[in-house]
């Protein structure tokens, strides 16, 4: 696990300013054997514990499930990204709102990769 690491890229994140997007998205590597149930494990315990350290520093997460985005999409529907994109790639995330930004955290399903997914955002969620 590279708590620190992923924790100096969220800092990163969320320092930067935004440019025409109203968000940052990033991927945080999981590193190991892809497809693997032991890969799924560990990004899995990778998202908890750094979801942990986060919570310590801004309080408990809420979790959003995010398939009634991907329903509303459907129905003709606009959804603001990056809402619209996590909604594609993440099932749920644990949300945070620090210093007017939201930052979203999620494991995208179905990904052989396994990789956690970060966004920080100012867009709120629809």
């Amino acid at each position: 696990m590279s708590l620190d690491r992923h924790l100096a890229a969220l800092d990163l994140l969320r320092a930067r300013p935004f440019g025409d997007r109203a968000h940052h998205l990033a991927e945080l590597a999981v590193e190991t054997a892809p497809g693997s149930s032991a890969a799924a494990e560990q990004a899995e315990a990778e998202r908890t514990a750094l979801a942990g350290l986060l919570a310590a520093r801004w309080g408990p997460p809420d979790h959003v499930g995010l398939g009634s985005l991907l329903l509303r999409a459907e129905r003709g529907e606009r959804i603001p990204q990056p809402w619209d994109l996590l909604s594609e790639t993440v099932p749920e995330v644990e949300l945070w709102r620090v210093e007017g930004r939201w930052l979203a955290l999620g494991l995208p399903a179905g990904d052989e990769t396994y990789r956690l997914l970060v966004c920080v955002t100012t867009v709120d969620p629809p």
